[in-house]
């Protein structure tokens, strides 16, 4: 009995290792489905890469852009500050001309007028984005037109300097070449440009204004009145005026006469004249200086004829000669007088050498 038992709990394990189930089998991977997956990754590795690419790619055009605007504004930003400081240069020698000597006064003129005409040429060479061409073309001509305004305002400021009689309305006139080219820019250039920008999605970058000589009062009549007043007055910019005369001679004979020198025999023909040298002996150019001769004859009788001489450089001599004097038989072989008279000149104080008186005794040849 126990033998039985005991062999009987021995065989137990061997029954219980033969009656269990065998191992599951390994499914073998699908290998189609593995290729999709694969390629449903490579897809979307591929997108991320091409978006990010073509967002890269966007983002330095919209940058490219953008720099463009902001350099082309910046260079129409620095043309308009440094035209606007040539105004306020300008404004000082309107409002104080009599701060300056004479030289200073023309060099400075001379150096506005050069330094607004180098504005303009440096405008005309910007290069704008292609949406902002005809823009471009407003504010290059505003600079143009503005160099204009310097070029004849120095012209008439100058002539102010030899020339009493220059009107306030003749400067005054030109404020337009000055103000012309801010109106023309803020109504046709910075609106504009803003729109553009905001259409191109450009919003970072800001167009400047042009408004200095709008709000500048320097061609204010009153100013302007009160400017030509002062040069007027004023010994250092105006400087002296003056000619006087220097010879007479009896042409075609070529007899220099001479004041109190005795009495000059003149040979009369029909070509008789008196050549008349006259010196400028002031500071700046002299025009259309008046010269008269007159003939007295014995008896009272005065014989009279005028010329003119164009124009006399300060230090320089010109002269006009005299002609058609229609003497009468009487007067042959008697003495005459005759008396030059030279200018005077605008401006001019001193007269005492503007004229002389020669005895002449006019005879037949």
């Amino acid at each position: 009995m126990d033998s039985l038992e005991a062999g009987t709990t021995g065989s137990a394990p061997l029954d219980a290792a033969s009656s269990s189930p065998p191992p599951p089998q390994r499914r073998r991977p699908d290998r189609k489905r593995t290729r999709l997956q694969r390629i449903a990754i490579l897809a979307a590795i591929l997108f991320v890469l091409v978006f990010a690419l073509a967002w890269g790619a966007r983002s330095c055009q919209q940058n490219r852009k953008v720099d463009s605007y902001r350099t082309y504004l910046g260079a129409v930003s620095t043309a308009i500050d440094d035209s606007a400081a040539l105004g306020k240069q300008l404004d000082q020698i309107v409002t104080n001309p009599t701060k300056y000597s004479r030289k200073e006064f023309v060099a400075k003129l001379d150096e506005l007028s050069v330094k607004q005409n180098e504005i303009a040429a440096r405008a005309e060479g910007f290069k704008p984005p292609s949406t902002l061409t005809s823009e471009q073309a407003v504010f290059a001509e505003g600079m143009r037109v503005r160099a204009e305004g310097y070029k004849l305002l120095q012209a008439t400021l100058l002539a102010s300097l030899d020339d009493e009689t220059v009107k306030p309305g003749k400067v005054t006139a030109l404020g337009g070449y000055f103000s012309g080219p801010d109106a023309y820019y803020m109504s046709r250039f910075y609106g504009q440009t803003r729109t553009v920008m905001s259409d191109q999605g450009v919003s970072d970058v800001p167009v400047p204004t042009a408004t200095y000589y709008l709000t500048a009062d320097t061609f204010d009549s009153a100013t302007i009145e009160t400017m030509l007043s002062s040069v007027s007055k004023s010994a250092k910019l105006v400087g002296r005026h003056g000619v006087a005369l220097l010879s007479v001679t009896a042409q075609p004979a070529d007899i220099e006469l001479s004041q109190g020198g005795g009495t000059a025999e003149i040979p009369t023909t029909a070509d008789l004249g008196f050549e008349v040298m006259v010196q400028n002996q002031g500071d700046g150019v002299e025009q259309n200086i008046a010269v008269k001769g007159e003939i007295e004859l014995p008896g009272g009788v005065v014989l009279t004829q005028t010329g003119t001489i164009a124009s006399i450089a300060a230090g320089k001599t010109a002269g006009v000669v005299l002609k058609g004097f229609d003497i009468p038989a009487e007067a042959f072989g008697r003495v005459s007088t005759l008396k030059i008279t030279v200018g005077p000149v605008a401006g001019e104080r001193v007269t005492t050498n503007n004229s002389g008186s020669y005895k002449i005794l006019l005879k037949l040849e």
